[in-house]
């Protein structure tokens, strides 16, 4: 278990997620011009983005680059890592929401789909390049996500539909791709033999 905290470096990535979700706690509400028809998203979104890449890269160097037995259990394990790794950032949250408001858990529902979306993405198309599916989200909600005035149904953070409610919809996707990721694995290419 040491080495497995080691390899994800749950340590640095839980410290530095409790640092975000503060920062979004103070900076998370306020509106950041976005170029487009979009107009402008919060600030907690960008983020929550950066709290999602995080994780990515020790996630990816610390699953097995070939199918063994030791897979089967790398899900598991992996998936305890990222809740052990954004751990911080929702225990923070929630001290934020009960000092400050239920504001800061819009952080928490954006944090939570971005994790899901890239889960997502490293299982079904490739644990290499699971970073950008949150981050070509973010870029398609801020330049088409609001068009003539009207947010798009998928893109919900830019929807004023309630921090609660950010936050079941957050978790939720999250539990599913934790469990998408359990059963399935993360998809990696192998390594060639020269």
């Amino acid at each position: 278990m040491k080495l497995a905290l080691k390899t994800h470096r749950v340590a640095p990535i839980g410290l530095l997620q409790a640092g975000l979700a503060a920062l979004a706690a103070l900076v998370g509400g306020h509106l950041v011009t976005l170029p487009g028809p979009a107009g402008e998203a919060p600030l907690g979104m960008f983020l929550a983005l950066l709290g999602t890449l995080l994780i990515a890269p020790a996630l990816v160097r610390a699953w097995p680059s070939t199918r063994t037995d030791a897979v089967r259990s790398a899900g598991l394990l992996a998936a305890v890592m990222v809740s052990l790794q954004i751990g911080p950032a929702l225990v923070a949250s929630a001290l934020a929401a009960l000092l400050a408001g239920p504001e800061v858990l819009a952080y928490v529902g954006m944090l939570t789909w971005l994790l899901a979306l890239q889960i997502v993405g490293g299982v079904l198309v490739s644990a290499t390049h699971q970073g950008l599916v949150p981050a070509v989200y973010v870029l398609i909600c801020a330049l088409l996500g609001r068009i003539d005035g009207v947010v798009q149904p998928w893109a919900w953070p830019l929807a004023d539909i309630g921090p609660a409610v950010m936050a079941l919809l957050g978790m939720t996707a999250l539990m599913s791709s934790l469990g998408l990721l359990v059963s399935c694995g993360l998809r990696v290419r192998p390594v060639s033999a020269s």
